[in-house]
């Protein structure tokens, strides 16, 4: 797996909580141990290739569901054909393979049991060549044709019982990242097969470093929990191992940054117009017309099912989502909070009918337990556009005076787009253009109206941040204009 992001303790909590209130998850409370008999869901086990099939056939209607899925055909039909060479290189081939782009601007790519294979909008964005995109792919590929999940479950499930705690958690590490750099060097094989150029691995890994220094002032320390080697440790591997294959390129593929670059000309930077856009702590939908303000300085995350916000310490939460069908308001209040009460041990303490503007809505007050901590909810549920909406709050009970106004102010800022808002929406494209002979990367920012600083755009384009160029070579840049001009 290539990712950046990894969550805290905390954060880890309170998305439990999320899942516990947004979506009906079983969780006992303390002291109700019935409940947690009856209502404990099954673990799957993933032991045959039939399993791996099924298992990843529902993860990826979750992930398509949850997170969402880039909607252009032209694009993900050219990761696919990548997708498809690369698998020619396999001796054998247990699964069908597919590939999709997932719209999230965080740089990752993942495989799920069964040959699912994802990549997201961000990380094309980020590749600068075919080169990378193929060695990505590749890593992905190995993930799943050797059933990296299946081993990491029989790891888990054979270790002795009686080994401390802080032993099974370290061999649980290492190996996961032992697999990980099986699936750099067999990945890189596929993309040399194909006729890639294996170094992509390193140069794309290399990036990714430059990136996390970017954002945060220093490179991450990597620590012996983390679930695969570092950036920097893997770009360095995999410079060597690119060294030592013998490969030949393929002259079909001609130009490996033009292809890249010719496909993702145009891609929305950050978020959408079809999923809404955050100007600073508001949130706005043109398609389906509404705006909703969150706490100032919260953490903001949108995906397809779910807009919101989180505190930077992680210990609350405040979310919008549609995923109710159309009904008698209280009859599907009552019956989601039912539900919870029956699986979840969560109480409802206080229903109430309140108003959103002109939305009629009724307020539920909640409080239950998770992972032996006390938590406090209101879930504010109200017609909206075909379909039964709610806002759910959720902070530790400790925390609730602390938060409760907030989520309560964000409840009632919901309302209907209003056309001076809509005026300020803009959108963000990466675009492709030629340099001048001459130029830096500076004078070409001004030229071209370019939105990243010089050191972005070296970053993004792979460059030291120092050249002149010597004409006709393809930059990425990013451009910002008006929602009604895309």
């Amino acid at each position: 797996m290539i990712r950046m992001r990894r969550r805290s303790p905390r954060s880890t909590f309170i998305l439990g909580l999320c899942l516990l209130v947004g979506l009906g998850v079983a969780c006992a409370s303390p002291g109700s141990k019935s409940r947690e008999a009856k209502k404990r869901p099954k673990r799957t086990i993933i032991l045959t290739t039939r399993d791996d099939v099924r298992v990843g056939r529902e993860a990826a209607e979750s992930i398509a569901s949850e997170v969402g899925l880039l909607e252009d055909p032209e694009l993900t039909a050219y990761v696919e054909r990548i997708g498809k060479k690369l698998l020619r290189g396999l001796p054998v081939r247990d699964f069908a393979y597919r590939f999709a782009i997932v719209d999230q601007m965080e740089p990752n790519a993942f495989a799920l049991p069964g040959g699912h294979v994802f990549v997201s909008r961000g990380l094309l964005a980020l590749a600068n060549n075919e080169d990378e995109l193929a060695c990505v792919l590749g890593h992905e590929i190995i993930h799943a044709a050797r059933r990296h999940t299946a081993q990491r479950q029989a790891i888990g499930r054979y270790q002795g019982a009686l080994m401390l705690p802080r032993s099974r958690a370290q061999m649980l590490a290492a190996y996961g990242r032992d697999m990980e750099r099986e699936a750099d060097a067999l990945g890189q094989r596929l993309a040399a097969a194909a006729g890639y150029d294996p170094m992509g691995m390193s140069t794309f890994m290399r990036r990714l470093d430059q990136r996390e220094r970017l954002l945060i002032g220093a490179p991450r320390a990597p620590t012996f929990f983390d679930s695969h080697p570092g950036s920097r440790e893997r770009a360095s591997a995999n410079a060597v191992r690119s060294r030592e294959l013998r490969w030949t390129r393929d002259p079909t593929l001609g130009d490996t940054r033009e292809r890249l670059l010719d496909r993702i000309d145009g891609m929305v930077i950050g978020d959408r117009p079809e999923t809404g856009v955050f100007l600073e702590e508001r949130f706005f939908h043109a398609g389906l017309d509404f705006e909703i303000q969150f706490p100032k300085g919260w953490e903001l995350q949108n995906s397809s099912r779910t807009v919101g916000a989180r505190t930077r310490r992680g210990d609350g939460v405040v979310y919008l989502t549609s995923d109710m069908p159309e009904g008698d308001l209280v009859e599907l209040a009552d019956a989601f909070s039912a539900k919870l009460e029956d699986e979840s041990g969560i109480d409802v303490t206080e229903r109430k009918r309140v108003r959103l503007g002109k939305i009629e809505a009724v307020r539920y007050t909640l409080v239950g337990g998770s992972a032996g901590r006390s938590i406090s909810a209101r879930i504010t549920f109200f017609p909206f556009a075909g379909s039964t909406w709610r806002i759910v709050g959720v902070a530790p009970s400790a925390a609730g005076n602390r938060y409760l106004p907030q989520i309560l102010l964000t409840t009632r800022s919901f309302r209907p787009l209003s056309a001076a808002h809509r005026r300020e929406i803009r959108v963000q494209r990466l675009h492709v253009v030629l340099a001048h002979a001459g130029e830096d990367l500076q004078r070409l920012g001004r030229r071209t109206n370019n939105a990243w600083t010089p050191g972005v755009t070296a970053l993004i384009n792979g460059k030291l941040g120092n050249e002149i160029f010597d004409g006709g070579e393809l930059v990425k840049i990013l451009r910002t204009g008006r929602l009604e001009a895309n």
